[in-house]
């Protein structure tokens, strides 16, 4: 069966889009532009010639590109043959939401999973964007999506969901898709997705259902400077063999993780 490849987009919903999209870029050097999204670029860990693409994009509230889940948050998977994930998942019991479309950059679908989350099935075409600007720049704080993490009513049935329809197997409570930065090869990215159980405490005092990771190469700097912008940085500071962690609000409300991983 076809399979998801990686994550193609993580999707927010925005008071104000341009602004948020503004803090992102002055804060945490997320190259934004004049637009609403911005490209996160890596390799292919299978292919490192082939330079891929994440989208960080903010929708306003409400957003009808979310419809009909009631979610503030939508992920884009990558996939690699979408009609014949799409067949699959229909012989399941998993409808389109509505016929693929096609465009210069990829093929697209939708489907919805148990709780209700919209899922976008992007199987891409990387040419097809041309020379885009929105791509995050060498001496950006930010080096790439760390985590994408989800409040779930079952976390274990959900991710047993993901796993059998989209070939994402979880370890750990968690799926790490692997990659590799864009400006050096030889040094390897992973982005956690993960669910966490309605209850925790761990998004807090954010009250959104979803918590957003970022990697970032100097998190000490980093966290001075937020603090200097008047921006919300939690005090506490974690240290484990796999990184530095530290987390901040954004204007929306937004908990932020960001992580300097080890290595």
């Amino acid at each position: 069966m076809a399979k998801v490849t990686g994550l193609g987009g993580v999707f927010i919903q925005a008071g104000d889009p341009k602004f948020l999209a503004r803090w992102y870029e002055d804060h945490l050097g997320i190259p934004f532009g004049t637009h609403v999204y911005a490209s996160l670029k890596w390799r292919n860990q299978e292919k490192p010639e082939e330079v891929c693409t994440t989208a960080f994009s903010m929708f306003p509230t409400p957003a009808n590109y979310f419809l009909p889940s009631e979610k503030s948050l939508m992920i884009n998977f990558r996939v690699e043959n979408l009609a014949e994930l799409l067949k699959a998942l229909q012989e399941e019991g998993i409808p389109a939401l509505k016929p693929m479309e096609e465009y210069d950059y990829g093929k697209f679908c939708w489907v919805m999973d148990p709780e209700g989350n919209k899922i976008e099935l992007w199987e891409p075409v990387e040419s097809g964007f041309g020379e885009s600007a929105q791509t995050v720049p060498v001496s950006g704080a930010v080096e790439g999506l760390g985590g994408v993490f989800i409040k779930s009513k079952d976390p274990v049935a959900l991710s047993k969901w993901y796993e059998k329809n989209f070939e994402i197997p979880f370890h750990g409570g968690n799926h790490i898709f692997k990659w590799l930065h864009q400006h050096q090869p030889a040094k390897e990215g992973n982005t956690v997705f993960a669910f966490f159980k309605e209850s925790t405490t761990y998004f807090q005092p954010s009250e959104k259902s979803y918590m957003l990771n970022f990697i970032v190469s100097d998190l000490n700097t980093l966290l001075s400077d937020l603090k200097s912008s008047h921006v919300e940085v939690d005090p506490k500071k974690e240290d484990h063999d796999y990184g530095s962690f530290g987390w901040i609000m954004d204007p929306d409300g937004n908990k932020i993780e960001l992580w300097q991983a080890k290595g």
